[in-house]
């Protein structure tokens, strides 16, 4: 049985400290990256929009309501904000920076499509395609640790070869990280969110060490 691993965090959400800590994450030579976002809808426009959607709409106006009833984190990116960006130090740290608002969002892309160290991103088509679609660019360097993990445990039987976060690393870190399910707080400061958050990134982070020593 794997030691369980305490996280601890760091979250810097005003203009001031967030410039602050990017100047300091400039001089790391290797990170874990991860993002957590909501959809551009809020929920009470949501529960609006899938009340219209029982009315009699035509067509093309139904699909306009759609869009707002489904909105989500998942959405494609032009219906997303990011509300967190998580940076992993180590298998027990992260840095979580929280931006207030649109300009503050596109500035920490921008400095990650300058930022010359390495990015260590678990499933990074996700994460990507969000930056693609802010800055029209991708990192300078980075490596996929969900494509490394299909490396060691593909199998013909996809059950048999998971390779999310949760199910490669769940055994190392606390129960309650594997089972949160609440993605689009209604406070971006709650404190679970950010241990969780603070998880995946510190989790990343520690992934990408075994599967070197594994290499």
């Amino acid at each position: 049985m794997n030691k369980i691993i305490t996280v601890t965090r760091d979250v810097f959400s005003t203009p001031w400290t967030i410039n602050q800590k990017l100047s300091e994450l400039w001089q790391m030579p290797k990170m874990a990256f991860d993002i957590e976002t909501s959809g551009l809808y809020s929920k009470e426009q949501r529960k609006e929009a899938i009340r219209l959607t029982e009315a009699n709409l035509e067509i093309e106006l139904h699909k306009l309501v759609s869009v707002v009833a489904n909105n989500n984190g998942l959405s494609f990116p032009s219906l997303t904000r990011t509300t967190h960006f998580i940076f992993g130090l180590s298998k027990s740290h992260s840095i979580i920076l929280v931006p207030q608002g649109r300009h503050m969002e596109l500035l920490i892309w921008n400095w990650l499509r300058n930022y010359r160290g390495k990015l260590l991103i678990h499933f990074s088509s996700f994460d990507l395609k969000v930056m693609y679609h802010r800055v029209g660019d991708l990192p300078h360097d980075f490596e996929d640790t969900a494509l490394m993990v299909k490396t060691l445990i593909n199998n013909s039987d996809v059950w048999k070869a998971k390779s999310g976060l949760k199910d490669v690393m769940g055994d190392y870190y606390p129960p309650a990280w594997a089972l949160f399910d609440e993605y689009e707080p209604e406070d971006p400061l709650d404190p679970k969110f950010l241990d969780y958050a603070a998880i995946d990134g510190a989790a990343t982070f520690y992934l990408h060490e075994i599967l070197l020593e594994k290499s």
